[in-house]
């Protein structure tokens, strides 16, 4: 199983991570601290479940939750000090699991998780959320154009996911190069142009979503 946490206070944090490693030994822990890395740890990689606080520095938990939920079935449960009714309905809404208010009882959250993954694991959603002609469920990793299956490669679904996320958003050669293929990637931002033509091809009737933005670099929408 593997689980991200979101907490900014290290030290629940590092509660979270110690309590779920005894109790799921095999387990993969990832750990950030605010809202934006959260984000970009969704986009990059594939989790089983996500607890997530609210109150978060750059993003709040609700807003990463928002942008979850635009394409992701993924577990979440809340972490939060808010405890009013108020907050825990507006979290409810957003298409959480569970909502536990702090402070809290490592050994409950375990009993959350528990009972949040056993709920998953007895249903299996196809659910296929839509923009114009495509057809997507990131969770299953499928992609349809006009109901035809298409298969992307990692670089190109990982440039499809941030583009899903961001509609409209314009990314710099730079940004995506940083954001793909990581801050340690030394190539060249023809790079970037390279996989967006292999990925405007395999789009098909989709290719006009990916809109060159000139002397910027690229966005995508309808």
């Amino acid at each position: 199983m593997k689980i991200l946490i979101v907490e900014d206070e290290k030290h629940l944090n590092d509660l979270l991570h110690d309590y779920i490693k005894d109790a799921y030994q095999e387990s993969e822990i990832h750990q950030v601290y605010d809202g934006v890395s959260a984000l970009n740890q969704f986009i990059h990689e594939s989790y089983d479940l996500i607890l997530l606080d609210v109150m978060l520095p750059h993003m709040s938990g609700f807003e990463v939750c928002k942008k979850i939920r635009e394409s992701s079935h993924i577990p979440i449960i809340m972490l939060s000090a808010l405890n009013d009714e108020e907050n825990q309905i507006k979290g409810y809404n957003l298409g959480i699991d569970d909502y536990v208010t702090k402070p809290y009882s490592p050994k409950i959250v375990i009993k959350k998780i528990e009972a949040v993954i056993a709920r998953y694991e007895n249903t299996t959603p196809e659910e296929m959320l839509s923009y114009g002609v495509i057809s997507y469920n990131f969770t299953k990793y499928k992609l349809l154009i006009n109901q035809k299956p298409i298969d992307l490669n990692k670089k190109e679904w990982e440039l499809f996911t941030l583009f899903m996320h961001n509609i409209g958003r314009v990314y710099t050669r730079e940004e995506l190069l940083n954001l793909v293929w990581g801050y340690d990637y030394f190539g060249y931002e023809r790079t970037v142009d390279t996989h967006i033509k292999r990925l405007r091809q395999k789009l098909g009737d989709a290719s006009s979503y990916v809109k060159t933005v000139y002397k910027s670099g690229y966005k995508f929408e309808k």
